[in-house]
């Protein structure tokens, strides 16, 4: 009779988590390529067997991390715990990272990044291939963060909080929080292990089990705690955690406690419908001070729909409840549109912190209906120019063919109506 002994399974492969014994350095391009061939990037098929590729790319992501963290020691931010009061990193927390002297800023921009990246990351793809580490991650948004003025009053640099919504599975072992998917590339018994189950005694943070908690947990103990009580909050959301966002907010307790303090609010990616919208006072916030950024395969900052959708095209899916703007007609991945809009969102959020109070958003959105004929999905760009959409320009009619070309001839420099510099269309 045959029997396979425990010990006979093959033995769970072992990576380094440092950059250079994986065999890649940093370039000076900041990208992470080979050291055997400078010319290429990181490599996740390195054999056919996917527990290998898996624990690779686990051990990368680690070493990826050590340099995330020690950049953003460089940019001034320092780790805290959570929940607050943690001390001994051994118990179960999830880690954020904040602006050092953050007391004493008077704007603080509170970053949401998705539910399924690591901390820090914001796409992996570009992070480990074409852009770099710093385009791929959070600290190229600190940085540009940094340039920026807290208000028209206030020369310094808004304070930062990024929030960790991804990583809140609790190992043990290696005495951190993982992601959904870096969890599965932890070490195991044997090669061939499935994997672990969630025990809530074992993998739960207190607080923050879900992305939702750990929304709720940020708005409710780690502003009231760590921001001012005078400092105005931007928010930036991205995909599922967006939603959660807004659906936090969307309560008439919650947004009573944080309404006065709220300055802006970015949705990237987001699906949250505004016909959800239950609380009149976040409802009329949304109209005059948010926006939201969806894939389009229009040119970066172009108009999809006004905060009641779009009444040309799709008015059932483009009710956001704010204005919404396209993320580039080169985004095509949720993962990416941070990355992309950056520089858009960056100077709206800078226009809102300097008229401040005065701040609404434009009554004139431009929409588009798409005229392509093809339902082919590589077809939804512009092509040659000479493709037609209507559109209404401050509720006139008119037909446009070759859409970059008209929005440059209309001098549309931004989505938004800036009316201190004449811009009317």
């Amino acid at each position: 009779m045959f029997r396979r002994r425990w010990s006979g399974l093959p033995a769970d492969p072992i990576y380094p988590s440092d950059l250079a014994e994986l065999g890649y350095f940093v370039h000076e391009s900041d990208e992470i390529r080979s050291i055997d061939d400078p010319d290429y990037y990181f490599k996740f098929f390195i054999t056919k067997n996917e527990r290998w590729n898996e624990r690779q790319r686990f051990c990368f992501d680690e070493a990826v991390g050590k340099v995330l963290q020690s950049r953003f020691e460089a940019e001034g931010l320092k780790k805290v715990m959570l929940p607050l009061g943690t001390v001994d990193p051994a118990q179960p927390h999830v880690d954020i990272c904040v602006s050092s002297h953050l007391d004493t800023r008077s704007r603080v921009v509170l970053v949401l990044g998705e539910s399924v990246q690591e901390f820090g990351f914001i796409a992996s793809r570009v992070m480990g291939g074409p852009g770099g580490i710093n385009k791929g991650s959070m600290v190229g948004l600190v940085q540009e963060l940094k340039k920026q003025q807290a208000s028209a009053t206030d020369s310094t640099a808004p304070g930062v909080i990024l929030a960790n919504p991804g990583e809140l599975w609790w190992w043990p072992e290696g005495k951190r929080a993982l992601s959904p998917s870096l969890r599965h590339g932890i070490p195991m018994t044997s090669a061939v292990h499935l994997g672990r189950y969630y025990e809530p005694n074992r993998n739960a943070i207190p607080e923050n089990r879900t992305p939702a908690e750990h929304v709720r947990y940020i708005f409710d103990k780690v502003v009231p705690a760590m921001v001012p009580v005078s400092a105005k909050i931007d928010v930036i959301a991205v995909g599922d955690v967006a939603e959660e966002v807004e659906a936090y907010l969307n309560n008439d307790a919650a947004w009573a406690e944080i309404a006065d303090r709220m300055n802006s609010l970015a949705l990237l990616g987001s699906f949250y419908s505004g016909d959800k919208f239950k609380c009149e006072g976040f409802k009329a916030f949304m109209r005059k001070r948010a926006r939201a950024y969806v894939l389009h395969h229009t040119p970066l900052d172009t108009p999809v729909a006004s905060p009641g959708g779009n009444p040309i095209s799709n008015p059932d899916a483009t009710v956001y409840g704010c204005p919404v703007y396209s993320a580039g007609e080169n985004t095509i991945l949720t993962e990416t549109i941070l990355i992309e809009v950056q520089p858009a969102l960056l100077k709206w959020m800078q226009l809102v912190a300097f008229q401040g109070d005065n701040y609404e958003n434009p009554d004139d959105i431009i929409f588009i209906e798409d005229h392509s004929s093809s339902d082919n999905a590589d077809a939804l760009g512009w092509g040659d120019g000479s493709e037609s959409a209507d559109v209404k320009v401050n509720g006139e009619d008119h037909q446009l063919v070759g859409l970059e070309q008209e929005v440059e001839k209309l001098n549309i420099d931004s989505a938004f109506t800036e009316k201190d510099e004449g811009l009317d269309v």
